[in-house]
């Protein structure tokens, strides 16, 4: 059987992002005989900067190009009732404000913008040549109602359209609208609906039940890059990873840590991750966090921080998010054998065993909180820590490793896919 993929990402492999897809795209490309990758967010005049297999076709639309498409197209949306294309409880849901009715359009405006730059793409791609063809949506945000029309457009005998689902493009209560658009549209019309999370999996099927046969667990994954070195001398070193931005409250990890400073404690803090907030807290650290080892290192590429922990021994891996799905940087750390220390929010916990692999904070966890659960890390013996970072490998192995995850996953949404496994739905 020959199948295609059409994959739709936003910037993934150009610019930086979407670091985690780099795993998952060279084992699709050994289940599909050909993908057609079309980058829908990409900035102008940008170069790839991610290898691809062989059998990966790679498309990019300018972001600018779509703006300037969508800004034409709003005014009319705040001055008009809402597109017909937008019924339903959709209509009912995005109705209730100003604010929700914009959001919709622009919403709307994006999607087609992308759909119709993607139809252009993909009209020499001869998908009627394959056996099967699945279109793919990376988010379920505006590439997935794009998707959608791409499929029904190209009217195949045999295709599917499918959407992961992460954190942003799934949790409609941590929107500051409180609202996501044409979710009713998507759920309906999509084949499969994989949130990356089962606290993602409960929480679309609570909101839309009527959908549940659709909406199937599937954990993204990292690869076995080895185990840190083991912790030498009497310094505890933390680590933490991400974009520095308010929903990540980098800034809370570094003002807990001040507290610390008569705790006698010998403490090195290690942040790899750049965004506007760095600043800040380079500024707070200097102020405050003299009496330990610390580094702000600014954003590495994903190979540099692989390199990290495998060269440096790491006691510790903090995330202190407001939000989140299943996080890749946690998955990152665990498979090197680090304990963890983060908020309980989205699906953390399936990674993050209290006790076993290391500590939940609450979602509006206190500094002192957190201080205390860093001083209790410290003070643990050697046979604790060591039993912390076997079970934090175990975990990894048993659920978040890319090999045999993206295995399943390419299995599961080939379009002639009928009595081979599914993949892990529990």
């Amino acid at each position: 059987m020959k199948n295609c993929l059409v994959l739709l990402t936003k910037k993934y492999p150009f610019d930086s992002g979407e670091e985690f897809i780099e795993n998952e795209v060279p084992i699709l490309a050994r289940t599909f005989q050909h993908i057609v990758l079309i980058a829908t967010s990409v900035a102008d005049q940008t170069k790839q900067t991610r290898t691809v297999p062989e059998n990966v076709e790679v498309y990019a639309l300018p972001a600018a190009q779509v703006r300037r498409a969508v800004l034409l197209r709003l005014p009319a949306a705040a001055l008009f009732p809402l597109s017909g294309e937008v019924a339903g409880t959709d209509r009912e849901q995005a109705g209730k404000t100003f604010r929700r009715k914009l959001f919709c359009s622009y919403f709307l405006a994006k999607a087609n913008c992308v759909y119709t730059g993607c139809k252009k793409l993909l009209s020499g791609a001869k998908l009627e040549a394959y056996d099967g063809v699945t279109f793919y949506s990376y988010w379920l945000y505006d590439t997935a109602l794009a998707a959608i029309k791409l499929k029904r457009d190209f009217g195949l005998k045999n295709s599917r359209v499918i959407s992961r689902a992460h954190r942003y493009d799934l949790y409609a209560d941590q929107n500051p609208a409180g609202f996501l658009p044409m979710r009713e549209t998507l759920l309906q019309n999509l084949d499969k609906v994989y949130p990356c999370s089962l606290d993602g999996k409960r929480y679309l099927i609570k909101s839309y039940p009527q959908y549940s046969g659709k909406i199937q667990t599937a954990y993204l994954g990292t690869q076995d890059q080895g185990l840190s070195p083991d912790s030498e001398g009497p310094t505890f070193h933390l680590v933490s990873c991400c974009h520095v931005s308010a929903v990540k409250r980098v800034d809370c990890l570094a003002r807990s840590l001040a507290l610390l400073k008569s705790s006698g404690l010998k403490l090195k803090w290690t942040h790899l991750g750049g965004g506007d907030g760095l600043d800040a807290i380079k500024d707070f650290a200097k102020e405050n966090l003299s009496f330990l080892e610390y580094h702000l290192a600014g954003e590495v590429s994903n190979s540099r921080l692989m390199a990290f922990y495998r060269e440096n021994p790491v006691d510790c891996f903090v995330n202190t998010s407001s939000s989140e799905g299943l996080p890749v940087s946690i998955m990152e750390a665990a498979s090197f054998g680090i304990p963890i220390l983060a908020t309980d929010v989205g699906g953390t916990s399936e990674i993050v065993k209290p006790g076993k692999n290391g500590f939940l904070l609450p979602p509006d966890f206190s500094l002192e909180e957190l201080a205390g659960k860093i001083e209790l890390f410290c003070r643990m013996n050697t046979e604790d820590r060591h039993k912390l970072r076997q079970a934090s490998r175990a975990i990894w192995v048993e659920n978040f490793c890319s090999k045999q995850n993206y295995a399943r996953f390419a299995v599961e949404i080939t379009p002639n896919r009928s009595s081979q496994e599914s993949i892990r739905s529990s």
